[in-house]
């Protein structure tokens, strides 16, 4: 008898407890409701709320059925209309170091003229009196000659110290005499293998600019950011990024056993990451496959908790405005140049045979349609090697782009990741292409429709810091428009038949980042079971005019079910 009734007790115990449980979990801790809410689920669904708890979607629906997840403490957010989008993903940039950039390196960024460069080193040197060194970001290759930036023109501000300031793209530096004179670089100096000196055509006498590995020359004069330094820096870019809606960015070259792999590493380790940090490490193509060890053991370092990495970066060629990027026909300028193949080809397939094989995805930095057409090969000698399997190597830049190699993308499974920001016939890079590539060339660049059109899955990147700011509404803009932002002048749209869709415009900075990054179940759509990654805008991009996306505001952004920015002003 008393077994019976501890028998019962315990039956109505565990009832009453079920029941708790049962109504206490589905209670959320935010609603958000009466909005206009695009998923972008597999049918690009609009919906009014949508419930989140510990972090996680668990409602996605109308207005009438999300009462009954709202509790005493559930914080519940009116969004009066306002649009909500899943958190936009940059599937290609260089938070650590280009944050880094801005925050201890004189930046030139913005600045138009020689004078300005000038002033604006002079300034940095003057504000920094004690530094042993002078390090910077820049410069554009329109401002100067075939020869680049000359050494005498730092050399009137700065002569007793070495500085070292790259391009606007990373791909060339500009060198003070100082620096020269300590690498012992001169007219003798051969050219690196990958690399160029500039000269003077008349005296042989290197100019102060030196492109793709002949920066390796000089490189070791000028100490890398300290980790602490490092930390400071993607602290201070999670902060900007959560201003425009980004929740993932992918770093895409992380230095193997470097202080930025490590400050990535501390930093997620401290639980200081505020939204998902994917990376790339960096493949030498002066090395031998033995690398790939280290780049294995970095991986397993590696918690994975927000900072994660599966994936391998190389480099195929350089950029057009250094005449380093690898062209299939040579460059109008340089009759008998087709620019930099930084690679020999036996070794780039086996390096890329031999990161497949230990399941790596591949990173790959292209601008010729020649680079393109390699690595696609280098793709395709991997998996006939391994397997075919679902690597999602992925080619960013794609600057020039051979036709025929847009459906060896899908064959292939592999993710185009262009950058929509520069889809414009601007004043800098345009300008200079023009005598370059000549006019078909530099008017058919940049292809995205295509691959759309083709079956690709197309992820878009910013390349910050080479692109500031790294906004993705403007580069939303610049995409369906392919026109400068403040531009509605039909003349000025470059290559106008590769404009695409506001649709998929979100879509390559949303759910097909999330692929690119292996993170699709994870985040890149509003949908039950995800991270609550999501953005408020101040406007809805489907009811305004095109050439407004870029004056769109981010108002909100939440990640992973908190708040990481509010507008002060936003009371919604």
């Amino acid at each position: 008898m008393k077994k019976s009734l501890i028998n019962y007790f315990v039956i109505l115990l565990s009832a009453f407890l079920f029941t708790c449980c049962g109504n206490n979990s589905n209670i959320a801790d935010l609603v958000l409701k009466n909005g206009y809410i695009y998923t972008v689920d597999g049918l690009n669904t609009i919906a009014e709320a949508v419930a989140v708890k510990n972090g996680k979607i668990i409602f996605v629906g109308k207005d009438t059925d999300v009462e009954k997840y709202i509790g005493k403490l559930t914080e519940v957010i009116d969004l009066k209309k306002k649009l909500v989008l899943p958190g936009f993903i940059d599937s290609h940039c260089h938070p650590a170091y280009g944050a880094a950039h801005q925050l201890y390196d004189v930046m030139l960024n913005r600045l138009k003229s020689v004078k300005e460069y000038q002033k604006a080193i002079k300034d940095f040197a003057d504000t920094h009196p004690n530094d042993k060194f002078i390090k910077g970001r820049g410069w554009v290759n329109t401002l100067f000659g075939k020869t680049g930036p000359d050494k005498k023109i730092i050399d009137e501000v700065v002569r007793d110290i070495p500085v070292l300031i790259s391009d606007d793209g990373g791909h060339a530096k500009w060198v003070n005499s100082k620096t020269l004179e300590l690498a012992g670089i001169t007219k003798d100096t051969k050219d690196p293998e990958g690399g160029v000196i500039e000269r003077d055509p008349k005296t042989g006498e290197p100019t102060g600019t030196l492109r793709e590995n002949a920066s390796d020359l000089v490189n070791h004069l000028f100490p890398d950011y300290t980790v602490e330094q490092l930390e400071e820096a993607i602290l201070y870019y999670q902060q900007m990024a959560a201003s425009f809606g980004i929740t993932t960015s992918h770093d895409a070259s992380v230095d193997v056993d470097g202080n930025d792999f490590n400050a990535y590493r501390n930093l997620d380790e401290q639980n200081k990451l505020s939204m998902h940090f994917c990376a790339s490490l960096y493949v030498d193509p002066e090395k031998d496959l033995d690398q790939v060890k280290p780049i294995i053991r970095n991986r397993e370092k590696v918690k994975g908790k927000l900072f994660r990495i599966n994936s391998a970066k190389i480099f195929i060629d350089g950029v057009v405005e250094g005449s380093t990027a690898y062209l299939k026909e040579p460059y109008k300028h340089l009759s008998e140049s087709y620019g930099e193949y930084l690679w020999k080809t036996d070794k780039l397939n086996e390096i890329c045979s031999e990161l497949d094989k230990n399941k790596f995805q591949i990173h790959v930095h292209s601008i010729g349609d020649a680079a393109t057409s390699v690595i696609l090969d280098a793709f395709e000698y991997a998996a006939s090697k391994n397997g075919k399997r679902d690597s999602r190597n992925s080619i960013t830049h794609l600057q020039l782009v051979d036709q025929k190699d847009i459906k060896r993308f899908k064959e292939l499974g592999v993710v185009a990741l262009p950058q929509p920001y520069w889809f414009s016939k601007d004043d800098y890079y345009y300008k200079i292409q023009l005598p370059y590539l000549g006019q078909k060339r530099a008017d058919e660049e940049y292809p995205m429709k295509s691959f759309f059109d083709a079956g690709v899955v197309v992820a878009s990147g910013s390349d910050y810091a080479v692109t500031i700011p790294c906004n993705p509404l403007n580069a939303i803009q610049s995409g369906i428009t392919r026109s400068k932002l403040d531009i509605n002048d039909p003349d000025e749209v470059l290559w106008p038949e590769e404009r695409v869709t506001l649709e998929q415009m979100i879509k390559s900075f949303t759910i097909n980042g999330a692929y690119a990054n292996f993170l699709e179940k994870e985040t890149g759509s509003i949908e039950v079971g995800k991270s609550a990654d999501m953005i408020v805008l101040d406007k809805n991009l489907f009811d305004i005019p095109v050439n407004e996306i870029s004056k769109a505001k981010v108002l909100h952004t939440i990640f992973g079910g908190r708040e990481v920015y509010r507008v002060k002003t936003n009371t919604f």
